[in-house]
């Protein structure tokens, strides 16, 4: 993806997108306190009936999202690739391993900039997850485009006080798409 100034999208090749069980964690999301990149996750309110506002749910701006899977699971080893030798090396607590996941000493340790992030792991998912709802997903690039547009529309949002706000003609699109996608 470039941007207007011919940028590459820096990252992996993954985007967060919260689906439908997202419940805005009362208005304090949680994932939105371990996202490393502002105005990357938001919270959307919707506009009550009566006049003011609710939270409702969260979304993820697509171009600013870096894949990094801060926002999804809790205390992940990184998996990375040397650009030049293809080796592969983990990294937990900024410490890195090699291939085997024996410890690497200091002098033996790659620079930052030889290696790509490729993928994250976890050992436990269900206890490091940090969505209580099990909301956010984890998709490659494209296929996360398609599927967030089931779930937010950026576009559609209006901005009141700075807060990003649906209506309730699109929420009830944006509901009645789920049911498309789930063939409900």
């Amino acid at each position: 993806m470039a941007d207007e100034g011919g940028k590459k999208r820096k990252g992996t090749a993954l985007l967060a997108v919260m689906d439908e069980n997202c419940s805005s964690c009362a208005g304090s999301p949680l994932c939105e306190l371990h996202c490393p990149v502002d105005d990357c996750i938001n919270l959307l309110y919707e506009e009550l009936p009566g006049g003011g506002l609710k939270p409702y749910r969260v979304w993820v701006d697509n171009d600013k999202c870096i894949g990094c899977q801060m926002c999804y699971s809790d205390d992940l080893t990184k998996v990375h690739r040397h650009k030049e030798t293809g080796e592969i090396y983990y990294e937990y607590a900024n410490r890195f391993y090699d291939s085997s996941r024996k410890p690497l000493a200091p002098d033996q340790m790659p620079k930052k900039f030889q290696l790509q992030l490729i993928g994250t792991e976890s050992e436990d998912r269900l206890d490091k997850k940090i969505c209580p709802w099990d909301a956010i997903k984890m998709y490659e690039y494209e296929e996360a485009l398609e599927v967030s547009k089931y779930f937010y529309d950026p576009s559609k949002f209006k901005t009141v006080g700075g807060l990003y706000v649906v209506d309730s003609e699109g929420k009830k699109d944006l509901e009645e798409q789920q049911k498309d996608l789930y063939g409900g």
